[in-house]
């Protein structure tokens, strides 16, 4: 994915990041030693109801939310925020994916900063919730909130 313009922020933004988590975020090991993998990265939670553990756990990345302010005379700044859901029929899974992507982000800031012009990308927030699918199903979800900056050139009117 090419880094954002003033035009193609959100595109790019959630590009980025979708690539990024997709090809470093795969799979968890457990405590007792098995693999969880990830069956399905999405911008959102499937319409359909998915009531089988073999669909889970479901990756969610979602579009960015933007801010538009003035930064200096010729610039301005987009402030954003992404956030990253995971839903898993196993809360150690929830917790191990969570971590991964946490990491993901992280290990990548100066890549997402000199290459993808993706300015103090800092983790915001988590969040955790569970659900109950069927009377035999309990899917735990955690979420990540990121924020970043991206600046750039001002329209002349």
């Amino acid at each position: 994915m090419t880094s954002p313009t003033k035009s193609t922020v959100v595109q790019a933004v959630y590009g980025i990041i979708y690539d990024r988590i997709k090809e470093d975020v795969t799979s968890v090991t457990l405590s007792d030693s098995s693999t969880v993998q990830i069956q399905t990265y999405t911008g959102a939670f499937p319409d359909s109801e998915i009531d089988t553990k073999s669909k889970y756990p479901i990756c969610v990345i979602d579009s960015p939310s933007l801010l538009w302010t003035d930064f200096s005379l010729t610039k301005k700044q987009v402030e954003g925020a992404f956030t990253i859901d995971i839903y898993t029929t196993k809360a150690e899974s929830a917790d191990l994916f969570i971590d991964a992507i946490i990491n993901s982000i992280e290990t990548y800031r100066a890549t997402l900063k000199n290459t993808d012009k993706m300015d103090f990308v800092n983790l915001e927030s988590t969040d955790k919730d569970h659900l109950m699918r069927s009377n035999s199903m309990k899917v735990h979800m955690r979420s990540a909130t990121f924020s970043f900056k991206f600046r750039f050139t001002k329209t002349v009117a």
